[in-house]
């Protein structure tokens, strides 16, 4: 894991990026400051995981999953309103090794859905991944409801199979695992080992 750490911000925030955005109207009809920060997990304050502990609302996967390295979150209005996590992990894809960024636990709280808070933070994943920690690819796995989203961001659907850790040994993934290429280097076509639980 990427250890380096800015000396102005000792917990561990790579970066904050201040934007105005309008409000919705659900909320109040004032103009807010949104701020994104990637943050090390083990940075997190034990009262901000219990804040971070949102109800998850997509499809049950009966799997046990990695802890993440880093996670990127959207304040608004002084609270968390969109996160997610990043795991950085040398994989095995058609025998090959390549060093991803695995993006998961991607949500935003039901009030603040629909005004773009997700796709910065995705956005601000994209940035740190591929520029900052110097990953091949980002990868991640998701539901058929959710590739068009994925999709508009760059993201690209392989076909695998994906297989990972799990305590009576290799599982595969159901469904959709998605790719964003950081350079010119092409996806190697095959299949695709985490080399440990999925994130």
């Amino acid at each position: 894991m990427n250890t380096d750490r800015n000396e102005e911000n000792p917990c561990g925030s790579v970066s904050s990026v201040f934007v105005r955005v309008p409000r919705s109207s659900r909320v109040t009809q004032m103009p807010l400051e949104m701020r994104i920060e990637v943050r090390a997990e083990g940075d997190l304050t034990e009262e901000e995981r219990k804040q971070l502990s949102w109800p998850w609302d997509a499809p049950e996967r009966d799997f046990e999953w990695s802890e993440p390295d880093w996670c990127v979150l959207v304040w608004a209005d002084g609270q968390v309103v969109s996160q997610l996590a990043i795991a950085e992990r040398t994989c095995v894809v058609a025998g090959q090794p390549v060093k991803l960024g695995g993006v998961g636990n991607v949500i935003a709280l039901p009030a603040w859905r629909g005004r773009g808070f997700t796709s910065r933070a995705m956005g601000r994943a994209a940035e740190f991944m591929c520029r900052e920690l110097g990953v091949e690819f980002g990868l991640l796995v998701c539901e058929e409801d959710v590739v068009a989203f994925y999709e508009r961001l760059g993201w690209q659907v392989v076909e695998g199979p994906l297989t990972f850790d799990q305590p009576g040994g290799k599982a595969t993934w159901p469904a959709v695992a998605m790719v964003l290429p950081c350079g010119e280097q092409e996806w190697p076509e095959g299949v695709i080992d985490l080399c440990g639980r999925p994130w």
